[in-house]
């Protein structure tokens, strides 16, 4: 699998409204999935399971899937740009768990919050320090979607 460090990240309009739909469709759980491209846009969404003991408050992706993708991954010759969750009663804000548990420094990683106004908001994480990124919406192919129970029975 090949990783992709960016300092500013394009994301297609089709994930955004993939991610918010993912975020819907678990609340109140969180949710959690992977952000891919080929080149420097985020252009599809593997959403991934949250088996965290309380994922009302945390996330933790299914490492089954997680590896089943990252294969798919590179098969495909993707890149992993990003990593999505959702905090469906707190602020589009890392968390100190968050934080804490950022193991892919070259990665975007994207916080849904849901409520009255719905926050998309993207962070680099490396070292302990989260630092906000701009981040610019582009119409461009349709994402690109696969989920535990479609993609991974292929």
């Amino acid at each position: 699998m090949s990783y992709s460090s960016v300092e500013s990240v394009k994301i297609t309009r089709g994930v955004i409204a993939e991610i918010l739909q993912h975020a819907r469709q678990c609340a109140p759980n969180e949710c959690c999935g992977l952000l891919v491209g080929r080149g420097e846009i985020i252009e599809r969404v593997y959403r991934l399971s949250n088996i965290a003991e309380d994922p009302r408050r945390r996330y933790f992706a299914d490492p089954r899937e997680l590896f089943q993708y990252q294969k798919r991954m590179r098969a495909r010759r993707e890149k992993l740009l990003g990593i999505y969750h959702s905090h469906p009663q707190s602020a589009a804000v890392p968390s100190p768990t968050d934080i804490e548990q950022a193991f892919y420094p070259e990665a975007v990683y994207v916080i849904v919050s849901l409520g009255p106004r719905p926050q998309v908001r993207a962070y680099r994480i490396v070292g302990g320090e989260a630092k906000e990124m701009v981040y610019e919406i582009v119409d461009d192919a349709p994402p690109r979607c696969a989920g535990p129970s479609t993609e991974l029975a292929k």
